[in-house]
């Protein structure tokens, strides 16, 4: 199921990413860790499959020049991968759990596109990330600069109908990876660093 490939590394990916991220609909928890290790130990154990691992990831936060989609629980990132070069556009709100994500092949002609639009940059957020499939789950290790580490356990649908078995089972893997409930953060990366 995960192999392999020149084609996959060429895009710095070390496995295929199957169906883990398709969905309109992401659940997610995210926590607090002194650090990522014990967790990346745990999952190396459950012989958790790594997709990337070692990149730097900017997120450029994007709104309205008047900040309406913020006020509307709407967020907008365009994320540059490095080394692996990969580019997403990001959509998350203003449901809870709504969001959307789509490759773009090239950052500066998304940016310049977006900006055509009427976007403009608001933040930019810069952290490490290795992230693992772990069952039906992908698990990010995270360093955040200006904050320090995370982990969270996530996994995406199309079928809102899923969502509350999807929480449940978000659950039992943070049960299983060890992280406990006191770890737990309910912000955003963003809202922990500019409120």
């Amino acid at each position: 199921m995960f192999e392999r490939t020149e084609d996959l590394e060429s895009k710095g990916m070390l496995s295929a990413p199957g169906d883990h991220f398709r969905g309109r609909y992401e659940v997610e928890r995210k926590f607090r860790v002194p650090e990522t290790a014990p967790v990346r130990q745990r999952l190396q154990e459950f012989g958790a499959v790594p997709f990337t691992l070692g990149n730097t990831e900017t997120d450029i936060f994007l709104d309205l020049s008047d900040g309406r989609l913020e006020r509307n629980h709407q967020f907008h990132t365009l994320r540059a991968m490095q080394p692996s070069g990969r580019v997403l556009w990001i959509s998350k709100g203003p449901a809870k759990d709504a969001c959307v994500a789509m490759d773009l092949p090239d950052f500066d002609k998304a940016l310049a596109m977006l900006s055509s639009l009427g976007f403009q940059e608001k933040r930019r957020i810069t952290k490490r990330r290795d992230i693992y499939f772990h069952g039906d789950f992908h698990v990010t290790l995270d360093h955040v600069d200006g904050l320090g580490a995370f982990v969270e356990v996530a996994v995406m649908t199309d079928d809102e109908d899923r969502l509350p078995a999807l929480r449940l089972g978000v659950q039992d893997a943070v049960t299983e990876l060890g992280l406990a409930a006191h770890q737990e953060e309910y912000r955003s990366y963003r809202e922990m660093l500019f409120g």
